[in-house]
């Protein structure tokens, strides 16, 4: 069986447009839609914008979902289709859109609305996400029961078995320092805007839990494995039940990946910009085979999948 996985936030980068584009030609009929329904100039931002630009959570959102899609209808053109989906935050609204639970243009309003929450809250939450390397699971629950008496501290991310992304209040910052040091670990600031997938982020989900009560999720036409709560969803209204929850709940992604598998799942494609899922399934996942729908485009290989 195939999965097909949507990367998130951060796997946006310049020029990310133009490979696919290149090739697929009725690929800009998506992006000249999109340009329409958003008014926003999205070639600009797939061909040209510089990292600083793409950056902006709204830009990074928007560009990353189309990408995305544009990448999963050529190789629908070709043959290539899966049998579950599934996404990594962001990348679940991409997983949604290319199984018909979403429609183009709702998938697009809705990101842009996600986003722009999201830039509301940037200043004004005092929290951070760091990635923690090199320590199981043991440790880092242990870490984290040591600081919950002190403040606000949540796994935000499982991404890999040695990669866990943290979000927590500032004050704590030290704290988990000196806790990671001694386990032999090591910490990572990461450079996000916000500490997503966590309670601090409690009053942006509130804000855009309004604004989904206000779009139609039809059942996905292909399984769906939610990040969220690593199980298979498909229900339309469930699944919007479930995303009005997930600004601050953790990706499960190790989780997700390992319920594929269960399912059948052997091939694995990440659709969309960038290699970070393909990358953290190929460590991890020794048994399993990852692709990555641009190096399937570089090398000219989507019509011998």
């Amino acid at each position: 069986m195939k999965g097909f996985i949507f990367p998130g936030q951060g796997s946006q980068y310049k020029g990310m447009g133009k490979a696919i584009l290149s090739k697929y030609e009725d690929g800009y009929s998506y992006l000249k839609e999109a340009q329409k329904i958003l008014n926003m100039d999205l070639e600009y931002l797939l061909f040209e914008a510089d990292d600083e630009v793409l950056k902006d959570t709204e830009n990074a959102q928007i560009t990353i979902l189309l990408t995305s899609y544009i990448h999963f209808k050529y190789l629908e053109k070709n043959g290539l289709t899966p049998d579950y989906v599934a996404g990594n935050s962001l990348g679940e609204y991409s997983a949604l859109l290319c199984a018909n639970s979403l429609a183009f243009e709702d998938a697009l309003i809705l990101i842009r609305e996600r986003a722009r929450t999201m830039k509301k809250f940037i200043g004004n939450i005092k929290g951070v996400q760091v990635a923690i390397l090199n320590l199981n699971l043991d440790d880092i629950e242990e870490i984290i029961s040591n600081l919950q008496d002190k403040g606000i501290v949540q796994i935000a991310g499982y991404n890999s078995k040695t990669q866990t992304v943290f979000s927590l209040e500032e004050n704590l910052l030290e704290d988990l320092k000196n806790l990671v040091s001694e386990k032999r670990g090591r910490l990572i600031p990461l450079k996000t805007s916000l500490p997503f997938h966590s309670p601090l982020m409690k009053k942006a989900e509130d804000e855009f839990s309004k604004v989904l009560t206000n779009f139609n999720f039809l059942n996905p036409k292909f399984g769906y494995i939610s990040s969220v709560t690593n199980q298979e969803l498909s229900d339309g209204n469930l699944i919007k039940e479930v995303l009005s929850n997930q600004i601050t709940r953790p990706v499960r992604w190790i989780q997700t990946i390992t319920k594929m598998e269960e399912l059948g799942v052997k091939n694995f494609y990440e659709v969309g910009p960038n290699k970070v899922l393909t990358n953290l399934g190929s460590r991890d996942f020794t048994n399993l085979v990852f692709y990555n729908s641009e190096s399937l485009l570089e090398n000219e290989k989507y019509e011998r999948i």
